[in-house]
């Protein structure tokens, strides 16, 4: 009886040990995981100027805070936008019954594509206001979150490495690494002509990355792999 006493005693001391550094694991942050953000820029909306800078201001702050996003603005945007961005477009436009509507247009700048459009009631209201921000919050963490990554790479001449258009802001970091593809062929239709599709982008390579700037990283092929002499290379996760 004693030994059955003994080994319980010690038997709980265990489990009350294991409970602790359970509990302690628990309560440690775990470590955060890498997001890569996507490029976002949002131009003054158009329309009636009180709404549409309300609606703006409201737009710019929600993808400020998004965490897949990049907002970039002033000059940032107009001179210095990576190739592969976003383009959201807004204007409010008041109809004959003299209601008001507000649009949001996301646009894909790099391939000149829209990939979505919102319309919803417009007002100053704040029921109004508050039942459109949950709509484009729900769609912003959405669509970032499944829109791949993509930024372009170039290598100068004599050099082994590679610069990338994207940089701190993006989320980028040392030791990441990168599927490499090039440019996507436009599909034609043989009878208007017009763009109808694209092919898909093909992995041609890896790279990873060894050092992040502000606008910029730089990142060498994966396993001293070749890949293709071209001006049209850009990075993407899959």
């Amino acid at each position: 009886m004693r030994r059955k006493g003994v080994s319980w005693i010690a038997a709980a001391g265990v489990a009350a040990a294991v409970m602790m550094v359970v509990a302690s694991s628990a309560a440690e942050p775990s470590p955060s995981v890498a997001v890569l953000r996507q490029a976002v820029f949002c131009p003054p909306f158009k329309g009636p100027a009180e709404l549409a800078e309300l609606y703006h201001s409201h737009l710019v702050a929600m993808l400020q805070k998004a965490e897949n996003v990049e907002y970039l603005e002033g000059l940032r945007m107009r001179l210095r936008a990576p190739e592969f961005s976003y383009r959201i477009e807004g204007e409010v436009v008041v109809d004959e019954e003299e209601q008001a509507f507000v649009t949001v247009v996301l646009i894909d700048t790099a391939r000149k594509e829209q990939i979505a459009s919102y319309v919803a009631p417009a007002s100053s209201e704040p029921s109004t206001l508050e039942a459109w921000k949950r709509t484009l919050q729900q769609e912003i963490q959405r669509r970032a979150s499944k829109l791949p990554f993509e930024c372009r790479i170039r290598r100068k001449m004599g050099q082994n490495s590679y610069s990338l258009d994207r940089g701190l802001g993006s989320g980028l970091q040392p030791g990441m690494v990168l599927h490499v593809a090039l440019d996507e062929e436009p599909l034609l239709s043989p009878v208007t002509g017009e763009v109808v599709g694209r092919d898909s982008p093909r992995a041609v390579g890896q790279i990873k990355v060894f050092r992040v700037m502000e606008r910029t990283a730089y990142a060498r092929p994966l396993g001293g792999t070749q890949l293709p002499r071209s001006r049209k290379l850009y990075a993407r996760t899959f």
